[in-house]
């Protein structure tokens, strides 16, 4: 899933650019982009991709994508489209640079919240709890103002985003350091895993990617990355299957196979290692 860079367009008067996204689906390629940006979905529903991570989406989700954090989100797109109705994937889109304000606002004592908030936006965030609720008011009437109060208004929203105290951060760190980085094997290696993780994906076809033999990926990988290859992918095939299971209700052996794996004992082996307690234990606990 290769991440294509995107050079965003803003007119150089404007602190900011914000638009109500109306299509039929969420389908776009996994990019990334210079710019920080906060997505409220409206309606649909579906899978996002941030970095590393990978969760479904929803009606009333508030993310908030740091500056070059690659991104998608992807509606779920029904067998018989005719049974739905059109333009039923609808989001609300604010975009701003790092330094909307220039570089000194940064270093003024009364923006540091809004630093600290920017800073944790690198690894992507998802705020969550009944605080969305102001914060959904906030976002959709942002669209009515101009002018100054338009401005006075997106800084009060930064503001609540900033002391918000239910949120999780979504990406790895390990995927962020490697991202900001620059190093472009090592993302070339990325997007090859996140397209193809849910596949049968070979270190060798990996390594020939990244245009290395396998030894010397496996020592590059762990260099970057701090974990092997081998770590690295069932991470993200026992989060997706994580996914499968909470999400779209899948039975232990459906998200087994629906995210990569062909053997149910090397699938129970990691699932234990990685998230502490059994497919089983997992699932009895979403319904606890």
């Amino acid at each position: 899933m290769k991440a294509n860079f995107r050079k965003l367009k803003r007119p150089i008067e404007d602190a900011f650019h914000i638009r109500k996204d109306t299509r039929e689906v969420f389908d776009d390629a996994w990019h990334y982009h210079d710019m920080l940006e906060l997505v409220y979905i409206e309606q649909g529903k579906g899978e996002r991709y941030i970095g590393d991570s990978i969760e479904a989406f929803k009606k009333g989700d508030i993310i908030l994508v740091g500056s070059k954090l690659p991104h998608v989100w992807r509606s779920n797109i029904a067998k018989n489209k005719a049974n739905h109705p059109k333009k039923r994937a609808v989001a609300i889109v604010i975009q701003f640079p790092i330094d909307f304000f220039g570089n000194h606002f940064s270093e003024l004592s009364e923006s540091i919240e809004i630093k600290q908030l920017i800073k944790r936006a690198e690894r992507g965030i998802a705020f969550k709890g009944n605080g969305k609720k102001i914060l959904t008011k906030q976002i959709t009437a942002l669209l009515t103002y101009k002018g100054m109060e338009r401005l006075i208004k997106f800084l009060e929203m930064l503001y609540t985003l900033a002391l918000f105290e239910k949120y999780d951060l979504l990406a790895s760190p390990h995927f962020i350091n490697t991202i900001y980085s620059n190093d472009l094997k090592i993302n070339k290696a990325f997007e090859y895993i996140m397209e193809h993780f849910k596949e049968e994906l070979k270190l060798s076809d990996v390594a020939a990617n990244a245009g290395m033999n396998k030894t010397a990926f496996c020592r590059f990988f762990k260099n970057k990355t701090k974990k092997t290859f081998s770590n690295f992918l069932n991470e993200i095939r026992i989060g997706y299957a994580c996914k499968l299971i909470r999400e779209d209700n899948l039975t232990i052996v459906e998200a087994l196979y629906g995210s990569g794996y062909s053997s149910p004992s090397y699938f129970y082996k990691n699932f234990k290692l990685i998230k502490g307690i059994s497919p089983t234990e997992y699932q009895s606990n979403l319904t606890n």
